[in-house]
């Protein structure tokens, strides 16, 4: 399918607008983001309960006794669940818009999540203590959360890790983003970051996948400050973030665009004058260290 730009742009304003209207705005935040996809997406689970697991199995081998806090996990705990019942102590969601996690939508997907499990990983016993179907409200000795955006988060406590995925594309300050995760690791602690630089909504369908990045930066907030878009910040911008927070990154799982899919003399002035390759970056881990 062609797709019309001017068309395009028309759509995302107009739906921008709609966003600052307060009875929207409640509706939307109200209504289930992710955990919809449950029923007809055979990826939900992998995405939104086994990728925290996957990731953080491949750094620390073993999560057993760790606190760990998650940044913007939807609209259902899956993933904590699932660190839970990998063995550790604690988890806390951090996300600005909290979820129905009580949900019967999302007691569905912690009842799909154990059924699961043996099969995903089965060299990890379910523990006998964990039951989904009374998970999270019984287990509130374990499982917390803090309804703040994550640049705005003072908490008194540390954590042994902070994660989050496909989350810090879409914050509106990444140096905040960064020294919040420097003030809530505690000592030898680790933040593992998964971001996702690709094109997010209708622009995903375009043949050139940076075409999102043509708008100069006040077009762009006119299509999406009010709706959470990406922030288009690339690679090389969160490096220096973390950096200048006091964290030491290694980057991990670097994907990148192909270079002859994308027409950078059509990029935004501002885009052109960033390093290429950091331009191209389609996905990273970012595994950071105070």
């Amino acid at each position: 399918m062609r797709r019309n730009l001017a068309a395009d742009v028309g759509r995302e304003i107009a739906k921008n607008l709609l966003m600052a209207l307060p009875p929207v705005h409640a509706w939307r935040v109200r209504r289930a983001r992710t955990i919809q996809g449950l029923q007809s997406d055979d990826g939900f689970l992998e995405r939104h309960a086994f990728q925290a697991i996957r990731h953080l199995l491949a750094q620390l081998r073993s999560v057993k006794g760790l606190h760990i806090a998650e940044i913007g996990p939807g609209d259902a705990l899956t993933s904590g669940l699932a660190l839970l019942a990998a063995g550790a102590q604690s988890y806390t969601a951090i996300d600005r818009f909290p979820g129905p996690y009580g949900s019967d939508d999302a007691k569905r997907g912690y009842l799909a999540l154990e059924a699961a499990w043996p099969n995903v990983f089965p060299e990890l016993p379910w523990p006998s203590y964990l039951e989904a179907r009374r998970f999270p409200g019984a287990y509130t000795d374990q499982v917390q959360t803090i309804s703040r955006p994550i640049e705005r988060v003072e908490s008194p406590r540390r954590f042994d890790v902070v994660c989050s995925y496909q989350v810090a594309e879409h914050v509106s300050d990444v140096g905040a983003f960064a020294e919040t995760t420097a003030r809530l690791l505690a000592p030898g602690g680790m933040a593992t970051h998964r971001v996702d630089f690709g094109p997010h909504d209708c622009w995903v369908q375009y043949r050139d996948p940076l075409t999102f990045l043509r708008f100069p930066d006040w077009l762009w907030h006119l299509m999406g400050s009010n709706r959470g878009t990406p922030n288009r910040k690339r690679h090389h911008a969160f490096l220096e973030a973390f950096a200048a927070a006091g964290l030491t990154c290694e980057t991990r799982n670097l994907e990148y665009f192909a270079a002859e899919q994308v027409d950078v003399g059509r990029l935004a002035a501002g885009f052109r004058s960033m390093p290429r390759e950091s331009i191209l970056v389609k996905t990273a881990v970012y595994s950071c260290h105070l």
